[in-house]
């Protein structure tokens, strides 16, 4: 069981009210499972960027990298080649922590053999820490099924083979990404990010070992069943995102995002399971921790 997850436990046992979301200098500094730094540079700019680095510098020095108790981010990959760039840019943070993966999209699915060549030279470097995001987006449609399935089957393989994590895109392919991943979460940890189902499809997922990551989504209306599936994932299979510069939970839905806004999900998050702030934020960090900065094959999901 990871550090920080008794801790968590206990917190929840002494069923402490919320405490309202805010850390050092009025800003909330917790682990984001899942953002796009480049992207959220390009929309907000390089004074939002230095905003951001520089409050996570400061909670990671406070908090000396000790699990559970250091935020971390997770730059992920969406298209071939991209991490030399991303590591580049952000590489000299101690907090990021790098996955490089293909979307399923034109960019990748016009050449696919190609594309996974360049994602094979990405995943040799030691700061890759994951294989993804990759998976099935049958809203956008930008190829077809089969398509998509292909190279989605191609990347489940490479992250076992490389004992790597996999960030999982899953959106309106629930049948088509359970029987894809059904395998892989008993030899890789498997993160479905973002998730987007109701507490059904949480289960089928839950029952095959992944783990689930809720982003600001969650604090949107109509998102019962979004919600409930939250309720039923275990904390010690939850993880929490901003998917930035994208999902920026309520009130600011449908403006660009940084990994800074994830703390009113969290909010969100520990007011339906029934916890603090602390409680679930902690345990969401202790899982991210583990999974993204395991030695290589050597990561895990803590079973329930």
């Amino acid at each position: 069981m990871p550090e920080g997850f008794e801790a968590a436990r206990a917190l929840q046992n002494e069923a402490k009210p919320p405490m309202e979301p805010v850390g050092e200098a009025g800003l909330s500094v917790f682990s984001d499972s899942h953002a796009h730094l480049t992207l959220v540079e390009a929309r907000l700019g390089s004074g939002a960027m230095e905003a951001l680095l520089s409050a996570y510098s400061m909670a990671w020095a406070e908090s000396s990298g000790h699990i559970g108790a250091a935020p971390i981010l997770v730059d992920v990959g969406i298209r071939p080649g991209d991490l030399a760039a991303r590591v580049e840019r952000f590489g000299a943070y101690p907090f990021v922590r790098f996955s490089a993966g293909l979307w399923p999209g034109r960019e990748s699915l016009e050449r696919p053999g190609e594309a996974l060549e360049r994602l094979k030279n990405d995943l040799e470097s030691a700061r890759c820490r994951a294989l993804g995001e990759c998976g099935l987006d049958y809203h956008h449609m930008e190829a077809t099924r089969g398509e998509q399935m292909r190279l989605f089957e191609a990347q489940v393989a490479l992250a076992v083979d490389r004992g790597l994590p996999l960030i999982v895109h899953s959106r309106e392919a629930f049948e088509d990404t359970l029987a894809l991943v059904s395998d892989a979460p008993s030899l890789v940890p498997v993160v479905i990010h973002c998730f987007g189902y109701g507490e059904a499809e949480a289960a089928r997922f839950l029952e095959k070992g992944c783990a689930l990551s809720f982003a600001g989504n969650i604090t949107y209306k109509k998102s019962e069943g979004l919600q409930n599936a939250l309720r039923a994932t275990p904390l010690e299979r939850l993880l929490m995102e901003t998917d930035s510069p994208y999902m920026n939970p309520m009130p600011s839905r449908g403006k660009p995002g940084t990994s800074l806004d994830i703390a009113r999900t969290i909010d969100q998050a520990a007011r339906l399971k029934g916890l603090s702030i602390e409680a679930l934020a902690s345990a969401a960090q202790a899982n991210a921790f583990r999974i993204f900065s395991g030695t290589r094959g050597h990561t895990s999901v803590e079973p329930s």
